[in-house]
């Protein structure tokens, strides 16, 4: 793990049991998360993408220990620069790393207690980790409203009395409560309606330049990882089957499941007209995945050796990789 590196997660996996009769004997477990290896840089958005279901936010909440990884390592850079074995961490360990590690929930509006005032709300994390109390928590309190765009006249109010966009604000205000240095970002804008969708967006990579965080951002709005992200990571039943540069991925995909999605993508000019790639059948059971590459029964290139051997994460260049038999051979399509 280099200098410049925050978050290093090798060998991630989550497995959900499944258990099945009368006497609940365990079956094949759901691949949640299935053997993931990323990084995250110091001050970089990593974008994380890929259809409902294939494990995003599954995968951000593990990087947490939100939700208990089942194997695999997560380290992480704290401010000090020592490297902490997150995976390891007891629950004491665990709550003072939470400081440094937040999340930004989707929903704005269940995410927030409605019987709680936006001074109890941003202020519960603070009192919590026994930053502050009493007039200095206050303080503290109004200086994080202010930067996250809103007032000190809106301390005293309840959740119901904003719109979804000043709902995020909050949330992003309570994350930054313990002034974190990396957050999962998981779908945050996702409910939110696509002008105030960009407020937040400009919101957050202002945030990003003035005080130095790092994003895991999940979402599955292409156009959105493209506007926020450095590096993107696409994810498919469980697995990542592709990473790159922002720019670098959607001109040139290296995997047939990236160009499927980019072809997706809405071009916003009527006169144009969208090719788009239709795959044939169903997304993989991850409780029963196929064997070999899990994309072979929907993949328009596939082969033989695709049907036997699971693709390794191949290196094709310096910044990126993709688990394909055949990353770079193809001539794939990239996005308008």
């Amino acid at each position: 793990m280099d200098e410049q590196t925050i978050i290093q997660v090798d060998g991630l996996t989550k497995y959900f049991p499944i258990r099945r009769g009368l006497f609940k004997r365990s079956a094949s477990p759901v691949r949640a998360v299935d053997d993931i290896r990323l990084t995250v840089l110091q001050g970089e958005t990593f974008g994380l993408v890929g259809e409902s279901g294939c494990g995003k936010s599954t995968l951000g909440r593990c990087l947490l220990r939100a939700i208990e990884p089942t194997g695999g390592n997560i380290r992480y850079r704290d401010r000090g620069g020592a490297e902490i074995d997150v995976r390891g961490l007891d629950k004491k360990g665990l709550r003072a790393i939470r400081r440094e590690l937040q999340l930004v929930f989707q929903d704005p509006y269940s995410s927030l207690n409605p019987r709680m005032t936006v001074a109890e709300l941003v202020g519960e994390p603070l009192i919590c980790h026994g930053i502050a109390r009493g007039g200095e928590m206050r303080r503290r309190v109004t200086a994080l409203i202010e930067t996250v765009g809103l007032s000190a006249r809106h301390l005293d109010r309840y959740p119901h009395a904003f719109s979804g966009g000043q709902r995020q604000r909050i949330g992003i205000a309570r994350a930054l409560a313990t002034e974190p240095r990396f957050l999962v970002c998981d779908e945050a804008v996702s409910a939110l309606d696509v002008s105030v969708q960009a407020q937040i967006l400009n919101l957050l990579r202002e945030l990003q330049q003035r005080l130095g965080l790092s994003y895991l951002f999940i979402s599955h709005d292409l156009g959105v990882i493209r506007h926020i992200s450095d590096r993107v990571g696409v994810m498919y039943v469980g697995k990542l089957v592709e990473t790159a540069r922002t720019e670098e991925l959607y001109a040139h995909p290296f995997h047939p499941y990236t160009e499927a999605l980019l072809s997706a993508k809405p071009i916003p000019d009527p006169r144009r007209k969208a090719d788009r790639i239709v795959l044939s059948g169903e997304v993989a059971n991850p409780a029963n995945p196929p064997s070999g590459c899990y994309f072979h029964p929907r993949c328009p290139y596939a082969r033989d050796v695709c049907r036997t051997e699971a693709p390794p994460m191949k290196q094709v260049s310096a910044d990126r990789a993709a688990a394909c038999h055949f990353a770079g051979e193809l001539g794939l399509r990239g996005a308008l």
